[in-house]
């Protein structure tokens, strides 16, 4: 059975993909490895490589950060494709205030208990309601001490200027945290939030098994 790789977004765990069932294939989510301060794109890419088989064909998917993960990974390993969803493929399609961070480094200076206070608060500026707070919380809580101040980091300071050949990017219309306009999508879901894969995963599941047999 062919094996989709598969990366959460910032401070969510394997529950994000828990509506992800792709047929004849297998999502094997892959386990947040540490960051360290001193990470970038790349290198916190590399991290994931032992978790990833590559010895037979695989895929990649990713969801937000781990979108931006799986287009750094494609520098060093080989998917047959990559699919990319509510995520940015280069630093250019960031929105500004991301890009601002980088001259305005504010997320240096504010503790790891209000990064988890801020992730929670925003829950519904990236498309969780109130109906998904206890799942929400609960990926939340699972993140390493310092995991936010060091993953934002490394989104802060990513450079990357060029798309994977064989990446397939899908989009949400109301995706509040990275906007339709400033991407470019193969594909875009009329109202998708950027928690669309877990609220829109019917119409997903059946958009990415026909990307796979293209």
């Amino acid at each position: 059975m062919l094996k989709i790789y598969a990366i959460p977004g910032l401070g969510t765990t394997e529950e994000l993909y828990i509506n992800i069932k792709i047929k004849q294939a297998e999502v094997v989510v892959l386990d947040w490895p540490l960051p360290e301060k001193n990470d970038t794109m790349q290198s916190y890419a590399k991290k994931f490589i032992p978790q990833i088989d590559t010895s037979k064909p695989f895929y990649l998917m990713g969801v937000s950060f781990g979108g931006m993960i799986c287009t750094e990974l494609c520098n060093y390993i080989s998917p047959e494709k990559t699919i990319l969803i509510s995520t940015s493929k280069t630093r250019q399609e960031l929105p500004w205030f991301i890009k601002t961070l980088k001259h305005l480094p504010i997320h240096l200076l504010v503790s790891e208990r209000y990064h988890r206070k801020l992730a929670y608060h925003g829950r519904w500026f990236v498309g969780f309601g109130k109906a998904y707070i206890p799942e929400f919380l609960g990926m939340v809580n699972q993140m390493k001490e310092n995991y936010f101040k060091h993953c934002i980091n490394i989104i802060v300071r990513w450079k990357n200027k060029s798309t994977p050949k064989n990446a397939v990017h899908i989009h949400g219309t109301n995706d509040k945290l990275l906007s339709h306009r400033y991407v470019k999508a193969d594909y875009l879901i009329k109202d998708g939030s950027h928690a669309m894969v877990v609220f829109r995963a019917e119409e997903l599941n059946a958009l990415i098994e026909k990307i796979m047999s293209s």
